[in-house]
Parts: C-alpha cells; structure tokens; sequence
C-alpha cells in the first residue's frame, strides 16, 4: 500500500509540473544579449565578443574538417602515427591563407614555427605518447588541426613575446 500512495504521489508531482509553463534557460551569451537590449553597455561588449567566440569556434571546425579531408596520409602518418611537426606547419598555412579578413595573421617567424612545431611534435607524441585518432585508429587530422591551432595562439605567440 506505501507503494502505490508514493508512487500516485509522484504521478501527482508529475501532474502539477506537467502544467507548469516550460522555462527556457539563457546561454551566457543570450543572457548578456538581453541585457544589452536593456541599456546595458558592459553586457553588449560582453555578447560581441562571445558572438565572435562562437564564430571562431564554427570555423575552426569547418576547416579542420576540411583539412582532414585533403590530407596526404603518405606524406603525414607514419604506422597510423601523425607527423605532427610537419603538419603543424601544413595546418597554419592552411589557417591563415583561409583567413577572409585580417583577424588571424601569422604574427610569429619561421624559426619560432619550426621550434613550436617541433614542441607540440615532442609533447604529443613522446611526452602524452597518445593522439586524437578515428575509431579505426588512424589518427584524428580534424581534431588534431584544432590542437595545433590552439597550441599555436597558446603557447607559439606567448614565446615569441618572451
């Protein structure tokens, strides 16, 4: 008997919120949007930059995606292993010639280049001594672009600051 009267106590929990309007929560982004459309100047510089945050990340995708797909395995992968320093210069000339305005410019020299592709070449694979890879093993170029990417504005330009 306890049973059945929770059981029918849960079905009328169900029942009251079932007829409760649904709600509908904001991303950070929407949320500082809405705040801009109310006079908030801080939220509308916040919301901009979320916006091209978001944009970024959209593309990077495509053009990871795209370059997985064009991608020479022969020239690239050694054993289902990538050749990560040489195709960490392959993916910032694809990067940056990519590029329709002039929000990413290659803004480190060769020689700092070919030291950072060399880092992330040494961290991947002999330090993790594991990659982003497909599901049949070989290894995962639409991730790996994004890595290398990011590898590039986190660790590259931070260096030829020094």
């Amino acid at each position: 008997m306890v049973k059945v009267k929770t059981f029918s106590s849960f079905l009328l929990f169900l029942g009251f919120f079932s007829n409760a309007p649904l709600v509908t929560a904001d991303s950070l982004r929407e949320y500082h949007q809405r705040m801009c459309d109310e006079g908030n100047h801080g939220s509308c510089q916040k919301a901009e930059a979320m916006l091209q945050g978001e944009y970024l990340a959209d593309r990077i995708v495509k053009l990871g995606d795209n370059f997985a797909l064009k991608v020479d395995r022969l020239k690239r992968e050694v054993n289902n292993k990538p050749i990560l320093k040489n195709a960490y210069i392959d993916v910032l000339d694809d990067y940056f010639k990519s590029s329709t305005r002039d929000e990413a410019k290659l803004s480190v020299n060769t020689e700092i280049i070919t030291l950072c592709a060399e880092h992330y070449h040494d961290y991947w694979r002999n330090r993790k001594m594991w990659w982003p890879t497909q599901e049949d093993g070989k290894p995962d170029w639409s991730t790996i672009y994004y890595y290398i990417v990011d590898h590039y504005y986190g660790y590259c330009i931070a260096l030829s600051n020094l």
